[in-house]
Protein backbone atom coordinates (compact mmCIF):
# COMPACT_ATOMS: atom_id res chain seq x y z
CA UNK A 1 0.00 0.00 0.00
CA UNK A 2 1.38 3.20 -1.09
CA UNK A 3 2.02 6.17 2.29
CA UNK A 4 0.78 9.55 1.30
CA UNK A 5 2.84 12.25 1.93
CA UNK A 6 2.54 15.64 1.97
CA UNK A 7 3.43 18.01 -1.09
CA UNK A 8 6.64 20.27 -0.57
CA UNK A 9 5.91 23.49 -1.08
CA UNK A 10 5.59 25.36 -4.03
CA UNK A 11 6.92 29.05 -5.68
CA UNK A 12 4.22 31.64 -6.23
CA UNK A 13 4.17 33.41 -9.28
CA UNK A 14 1.34 35.81 -10.78
CA UNK A 15 0.94 36.98 -14.28
CA UNK A 16 -0.25 40.60 -15.04
CA UNK A 17 -1.99 42.37 -18.20
CA UNK A 18 -2.50 45.36 -18.39
CA UNK A 19 -2.87 48.66 -20.60
CA UNK A 20 0.24 50.42 -19.71
CA UNK A 21 3.26 50.74 -16.58
CA UNK A 22 0.79 52.67 -14.39
CA UNK A 23 -1.38 50.27 -13.87
CA UNK A 24 1.00 47.13 -13.53
CA UNK A 25 2.94 49.20 -11.06
CA UNK A 26 -0.54 49.03 -9.24
CA UNK A 27 -0.91 46.03 -9.59
CA UNK A 28 2.39 45.09 -8.08
CA UNK A 29 1.55 46.85 -5.02
CA UNK A 30 -1.78 45.72 -4.63
CA UNK A 31 -0.08 42.02 -4.74
CA UNK A 32 2.43 42.70 -2.59
CA UNK A 33 0.12 43.64 0.15
CA UNK A 34 -1.55 40.37 -0.30
CA UNK A 35 1.57 37.94 -0.54
CA UNK A 36 4.70 40.37 0.56
CA UNK A 37 7.41 41.26 -1.15
CA UNK A 38 8.08 40.75 -5.15
CA UNK A 39 11.16 39.50 -5.50
CA UNK A 40 11.76 39.68 -9.52
CA UNK A 41 9.49 40.61 -11.97
CA UNK A 42 10.01 39.71 -15.65
CA UNK A 43 10.72 41.94 -18.42
CA UNK A 44 7.80 43.40 -19.74
CA UNK A 45 6.35 42.50 -22.99
CA UNK A 46 4.03 43.57 -25.39
CA UNK A 47 0.75 40.79 -25.47
CA UNK A 48 0.16 40.27 -29.13
CA UNK A 49 -1.14 36.58 -29.10
CA UNK A 50 -5.14 37.21 -28.61
CA UNK A 51 -7.61 39.62 -29.02
CA UNK A 52 -9.59 37.52 -26.00
CA UNK A 53 -8.91 40.20 -23.45
CA UNK A 54 -9.88 43.31 -25.33
CA UNK A 55 -13.41 43.76 -25.23
CA UNK A 56 -12.60 43.71 -21.16
CA UNK A 57 -9.34 45.35 -21.21
CA UNK A 58 -8.31 47.43 -24.61
CA UNK A 59 -5.98 47.19 -27.03
CA UNK A 60 -1.98 47.14 -26.70
CA UNK A 61 -1.94 45.14 -23.36
CA UNK A 62 1.13 44.75 -21.60
CA UNK A 63 2.26 41.27 -20.06
CA UNK A 64 4.82 40.72 -17.20
CA UNK A 65 5.07 38.01 -14.59
CA UNK A 66 6.12 38.81 -11.04
CA UNK A 67 7.67 36.63 -8.51
CA UNK A 68 7.38 35.97 -4.34
CA UNK A 69 10.08 35.23 -2.46
CA UNK A 70 7.46 33.10 0.03
CA UNK A 71 6.94 29.69 -0.54
CA UNK A 72 3.27 28.32 0.15
CA UNK A 73 1.28 24.93 0.25
CA UNK A 74 0.25 24.12 -3.13
CA UNK A 75 -3.34 23.41 -1.86
CA UNK A 76 -3.91 26.85 -1.61
CA UNK A 77 -3.76 28.05 -4.90
CA UNK A 78 -7.99 28.18 -5.49
CA UNK A 79 -7.64 30.63 -2.60
CA UNK A 80 -4.90 32.83 -4.16
CA UNK A 81 -6.95 32.66 -7.40
CA UNK A 82 -10.43 34.07 -5.47
CA UNK A 83 -7.58 36.86 -3.99
CA UNK A 84 -6.63 37.82 -7.19
CA UNK A 85 -9.77 38.22 -8.28
CA UNK A 86 -10.68 40.51 -5.89
CA UNK A 87 -7.70 42.32 -5.87
CA UNK A 88 -8.57 43.02 -10.08
CA UNK A 89 -12.10 44.51 -8.44
CA UNK A 90 -10.23 47.07 -6.13
CA UNK A 91 -8.04 47.58 -8.94
CA UNK A 92 -11.13 48.26 -11.30
CA UNK A 93 -12.41 50.74 -8.58
CA UNK A 94 -8.60 52.90 -8.86
CA UNK A 95 -8.88 53.23 -12.94
CA UNK A 96 -12.33 54.45 -13.56
CA UNK A 97 -11.27 54.30 -17.26
CA UNK A 98 -13.21 53.60 -20.29
CA UNK A 99 -12.36 49.57 -19.74
CA UNK A 100 -14.70 47.20 -17.28
CA UNK A 101 -11.15 45.72 -16.44
CA UNK A 102 -8.10 47.61 -16.29
CA UNK A 103 -5.80 44.70 -14.73
CA UNK A 104 -6.07 40.58 -15.88
CA UNK A 105 -4.10 38.52 -12.59
CA UNK A 106 -3.47 35.24 -13.27
CA UNK A 107 -1.75 33.57 -10.39
CA UNK A 108 0.26 30.29 -10.59
CA UNK A 109 3.02 28.57 -9.06
CA UNK A 110 6.24 27.11 -9.71
CA UNK A 111 7.61 23.97 -8.58
CA UNK A 112 10.07 20.93 -9.25
CA UNK A 113 8.50 19.79 -12.15
CA UNK A 114 5.99 21.97 -13.53
CA UNK A 115 4.40 25.16 -13.58
CA UNK A 116 0.89 25.50 -12.52
CA UNK A 117 -1.70 28.42 -13.48
CA UNK A 118 -5.01 28.91 -11.73
CA UNK A 119 -8.32 29.66 -13.37
CA UNK A 120 -11.94 29.99 -13.38
CA UNK A 121 -12.88 28.28 -16.73
CA UNK A 122 -13.17 23.81 -17.06
CA UNK A 123 -11.50 22.34 -19.58
CA UNK A 124 -10.67 18.73 -20.74
CA UNK A 125 -6.96 19.48 -19.45
CA UNK A 126 -7.90 21.37 -16.13
CA UNK A 127 -8.77 19.91 -12.56
CA UNK A 128 -11.20 20.81 -10.55
CA UNK A 129 -9.56 22.50 -7.09
CA UNK A 130 -12.34 24.31 -5.21
CA UNK A 131 -15.00 27.36 -5.44
CA UNK A 132 -15.28 27.07 -8.98
CA UNK A 133 -11.16 27.75 -9.50
CA UNK A 134 -9.47 24.86 -12.01
CA UNK A 135 -5.91 24.10 -12.04
CA UNK A 136 -3.90 24.07 -15.26
CA UNK A 137 -0.33 22.39 -15.32
CA UNK A 138 1.06 25.10 -18.25
CA UNK A 139 4.67 24.20 -18.66
CA UNK A 140 6.67 20.87 -17.61
CA UNK A 141 10.61 20.77 -16.83
CA UNK A 142 11.66 18.03 -19.39
CA UNK A 143 15.31 17.55 -20.74
CA UNK A 144 16.45 20.25 -18.45
CA UNK A 145 13.79 23.17 -19.72
CA UNK A 146 10.32 24.49 -19.49
CA UNK A 147 8.44 22.33 -22.69
CA UNK A 148 4.78 23.94 -23.17
CA UNK A 149 1.50 21.59 -23.37
CA UNK A 150 -0.65 21.46 -27.14
CA UNK A 151 -2.69 23.95 -24.64
CA UNK A 152 0.11 26.38 -23.31
CA UNK A 153 -1.07 29.97 -23.99
CA UNK A 154 1.22 31.59 -26.34
CA UNK A 155 2.51 34.19 -24.20
CA UNK A 156 3.93 31.03 -22.03
CA UNK A 157 6.06 30.01 -25.01
CA UNK A 158 7.96 32.97 -25.65
CA UNK A 159 11.57 33.21 -24.58
CA UNK A 160 10.78 36.04 -22.01
CA UNK A 161 8.45 33.83 -19.96
CA UNK A 162 11.15 30.69 -20.69
CA UNK A 163 13.85 33.22 -18.81
CA UNK A 164 11.82 34.20 -16.07
CA UNK A 165 10.66 30.40 -15.32
CA UNK A 166 13.82 29.32 -14.81
CA UNK A 167 15.14 31.72 -13.02
CA UNK A 168 12.13 31.09 -10.81
CA UNK A 169 12.99 27.25 -10.74
CA UNK A 170 16.41 28.09 -9.70
CA UNK A 171 15.36 30.19 -6.99
CA UNK A 172 12.72 27.46 -6.08
CA UNK A 173 15.80 24.72 -5.52
CA UNK A 174 17.15 27.33 -2.78
CA UNK A 175 14.29 28.74 -1.21
CA UNK A 176 13.21 24.57 -0.96
CA UNK A 177 17.07 24.43 0.47
CA UNK A 178 16.81 26.46 3.49
CA UNK A 179 13.63 25.37 4.38
CA UNK A 180 13.60 21.51 4.29
CA UNK A 181 16.85 20.69 2.75
CA UNK A 182 17.58 19.66 -0.99
CA UNK A 183 14.66 18.03 -2.37
CA UNK A 184 16.79 17.27 -5.66
CA UNK A 185 16.93 18.76 -9.24
CA UNK A 186 16.03 15.86 -11.47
Amino acid sequence: MAVPNPPLPVLRFVGLLAANEEMLAAARRELSQWYGAIDDISETIPFTFTDYYQAQMGKQLLRQWARFSTLFAPEQLAKCKLETNMAEVLLARQFSQNVLRPVNMDPGYVSRYKVVLATTKDHSHRVYLAEGIYAEVTLHWSANRWTAWPWTYADYKTETASRFFEKCRDFYFRQIQKTIGSPGRE
